[in-house]
């Protein structure tokens, strides 16, 4: 067993565990990605089909209305087809006693299997999912006099989420008094972590005054320490009226010091103000912050 960074936080990864992804198939179906999920039911579908030609080919006699003398394997496969989908053409039908029951137990498993895939399928699009946008980098610049770190998260769907909050978290590797090593979480505290509605973007920042576990940490030690700035996100989607969730995290690689972030509200000569969501991840040099 070995340790893999997800997220900024160490889990423990198995090899051998991706059997056990199967042993709650309810879960993976609605984990993978779409295309996924299609070309699984496509698998199953064709196995069931496959399983039960077997079964009618046992009986060459057993399905009426075949071309030859005898039932092949094609016509099974096509008769299974009908069988599983309900469908009965008419041409090919049960023609003994055995056949029947097999027809009958098709009928069953397909009620099944039909009602399984259409629950999965209303599940995956009935469930709200967060399309938020996080900065490629976090920035530290003064901020009123204090040194101050920042990144901008962005609503994708330009939906409005209600009651949005965030919360962030240095995760830095330590060790303890007695020489015990961890992975602590210290939260960040947030000049506004929540906002009643949210729609375009958001810039958090966090002071790093003397209570701030930023406080007098170097870039070098930062990434010595295996830092990362773990962000989450929640909120309410205002359509679906469903919670949503969303993360990121930045290495210490990503904390750009002495750079802020280009302003993404411009001014239209004397004419309002318009949104420039081409500067969400422009940043500009800032010497008031240098790299210790």
């Amino acid at each position: 067993m070995r340790l893999q960074k997800h997220g900024g936080i160490f889990s423990a990864v198995n090899p051998a565990d991706w059997i056990r992804h199967w042993r709650h198939p309810n879960h993976l179906m609605l984990a993978v990605p779409w295309p996924i999920f299609f070309g699984l039911i496509a698998a199953v579908y064709l196995l069931l089909n496959l399983v039960f030609s077997l079964l009618y080919w046992v009986d060459p006699h057993g399905i009426a209305g075949v071309a030859g003398a005898t039932t092949s394997f094609a016509e099974a496969f096509f008769f299974s087809v009908q069988a599983l989908g309900s469908i009965g053409f008419g041409a090919l039908h049960p023609a003994s006693l055995f056949t029947n029951l097999i027809v009958t137990v098709e009928s069953l498993v397909g009620l099944i299997v039909i009602a399984l895939m259409t629950g999965m399928a209303f599940s995956r699009f009935s469930r709200s999912t967060a399309r938020i946008l996080f900065s490629d980098a976090v920035t530290v610049h003064d901020y009123d006099g204090v040194p101050t770190l920042m990144f901008r998260v962005a609503n994708e769907r330009r939906k409005t989420i209600l009651e949005a909050r965030i919360q962030a978290y240095l995760a830095v590797n330590e060790r303890t008094v007695e020489g015990h090593r961890m992975r602590r979480l210290h939260p960040l505290t947030l000049k506004r972590d929540r906002s009643p509605l949210f729609l375009l973007s958001w810039t958090a920042m966090h002071p790093i005054d003397e209570h701030s576990p930023l406080h007098g940490r170097t870039p070098a030690e930062l990434a010595a320490s295996g830092a990362d700035i773990v962000v989450s996100f929640s909120g309410i989607d205002e359509t679906l009226e469903r919670p949503i969730h969303a993360h990121h995290n930045y290495p210490a690689s990503q904390v750009l010091f002495g750079q802020g972030f280009v302003d993404m509200m411009q001014d239209e000569n004397g004419e309002g103000q318009s949104f420039d969501f081409a500067n969400f991840n422009r940043t500009y040099r800032c010497p008031s912050v240098e790299p210790s």
